[in-house]
C-alpha cells in the first residue's frame, strides 16, 4: 500500500498545521479548518482493540560537535489482522539533545478500522554530512497516499550553537536520493562557504528527474537548486535547465508512427523534423529541459516540475533532437501516469 505525503505534521504549538493538506493539494476535509471538534481516533470507537505504547530511538546524530538523538512515540496493536503488516502508528516524535532536553517535539494521529490501522504515519532519519556542517533529515509519511507522493521533510542544523529547523518542511512528489557536498574554497585570503546539494527524483506525469535543492547553511535556508535563462530580443527571460532522467518506456502497439523532433528545446527554433518511429526502432533517452516549481507561501514548501511542457532529448535510429508534447510522448511509448 502507498504511503500518503504528510502534508503538515500536527505541531504541538501551531494546530492551524492540522489543516495544510487541504491548503496544498488534497480534498480532504478537515474538522478543524471549520470550527469543529477533532474527534477522537476510531481506535476508541472500537473497544476490544487493545493498543500499547512504543518508544523508539534514533541516533546520535553528531552535529556540529553535539550529540541528537531522535526519540520516536508509537501506537502498536496487540493483536492486529495476520493479513495486515505490524507497522506502528507513529503519534510523536522528539528530538533530545546529549542533556535529554527536547529541542524540537511534533504530534501525529492515527486511526484504526476493522482491526488495522486506516490512517498512520511512519518517519525516517538521516544524517547529512556537508562540504563544512552537517544536519539532521527528519522525512515524516502517512498512509493512505496519492500515487508518487513524497514524504515530508524537515532539515535541522545548528544555527548559533542551537539546533534549529532550516526554513519551512518541504515536499515534493518524488523522493529523496542524496546529498551532493561543496567543499569551502579558497579565494585569496578568504574562504568561501558555498550551499550543498540536495537531490530528488520527482515524477513529471511522464517519467522522472532529478531536481536539485540547494541548502544554505550560513543562511539557514532552502533555495532552488538551478535556474536558468535565456537571451531574448527583450533581455534575459527565464527558461528551463537541463536535468537528468529515468524514463521507463512502453512501446506503442503500432508497426509505425512519428514524432516531431526538434533541433532546440524550444517551439519557436525552427520547423520540426518529422520522424518515423518503428516497433523494433532504437530510442534513448538523453535528458529533459524543465522550469523548476517552487511554492513557499503556505507552511510546506512545495516544489516540482512546472505544469508547461517538458522538454525530452532523444535519440531514435541516431536521429537526435527534442519533443515536448504529449502527443509525440504517446508516440514514442512514454505516456502520462500517476
Amino acid at each position: 500500500m502507498a504511503l500518503r505525503r504528510l502534508t503538515a505534521p500536527i505541531w504541538l504549538a501551531l494546530p492551524s498545521f492540522l489543516c495544510l493538506a487541504v491548503i496544498l493539494a488534497t480534498a480532504t476535509r478537515c474538522p478543524a479548518a471549520e470550527g469543529e471538534a477533532i474527534k477522537e481516533s476510531a481506535a476508541s470507537q472500537e473497544p476490544h482493540l487493545r493498543l500499547e505504547d512504543a518508544e523508539e530511538r534514533r541516533g546520535p546524530f553528531r552535529i556540529g560537535g553535539q550529540d541528537f538523538t531522535v526519540v520516536l512515540h508509537l501506537k502498536r496493536l496487540v493483536q492486529g489482522k495476520p493479513d495486515r503488516p505490524d507497522e506502528p502508528a507513529l503519534v510523536g516524535l522528539a528530538i533530545r539533545d546529549a542533556s535529554g532536553a527536547i529541542q524540537h517535539q511534533e504530534m501525529f494521529s492515527y486511526s484504526v478500522e476493522a482491526g488495522a490501522f486506516s490512517e498512520s504515519c511512519v518517519a525516517s532519519t538521516r544524517l547529512l554530512q556537508g562540504g563544512f556542517a552537517s544536519g539532521l533529515l527528519v522525512g515524516v509519511a502517512c498512509w493512505p497516499s496519492a500515487p508518487s507522493s513524497g514524504d515530508v521533510w524537515e532539515l535541522f542544523g545548528l544555527m548559533n550553537g542551537k539546533l534549529s529547523r532550516l526554513g519551512k518542511p518541504f515536499t515534493t512528489d518524488g523522493e529523496f536520493l542524496g546529498l551532493i557536498p561543496t567543499p569551502p574554497q579558497k579565494r585569496g585570503g578568504a574562504t568561501l562557504f558555498l550551499p550543498d546539494v540536495m537531490n530528488f527524483r520527482v515524477w513529471t506525469g511522464n517519467f522522472h528527474v532529478t531536481v536539485p535543492v540547494r541548502v544554505d547553511w550560513m543562511q539557514g535556508r532552502l533555495v532552488p537548486g538551478q535556474r536558468c535563462f535565456e537571451q531574448t530580443g527583450h533581455g534575459l527571460r527565464e527558461s528551463g535547465c537541463e536535468v537528468p532522467i529515468e524514463v521507463e518506456r512502453m512501446p506503442s502497439d503500432q508497426d509505425l508512427t512519428f514524432v516531431r523532433l526538434f533541433t532546440e528545446a524550444s517551439a519557436d527554433m525552427g520547423v520540426p523534423r518529422h520522424v518515423v518511429v518503428r516497433r523494433d526502432s532504437r530510442v534513448e533517452f538523453l535528458g529533459a529541459k524543465i522550469k523548476l516549481s517552487w511554492n513557499a507561501a503556505h507552511e510546506v514548501i512545495f516544489f516540482g516540475v512546472d505544469d508547461q511542457d517538458p522538454w525530452l532529448k532523444v535519440r531514435i535510429d541516431g536521429l537526435e533532437g527534442w519533443i515536448h508534447t504529449q502527443e509525440d510522448f504517446d508516440a514514442l511509448g512514454v505516456p502520462q501516469a500517476g
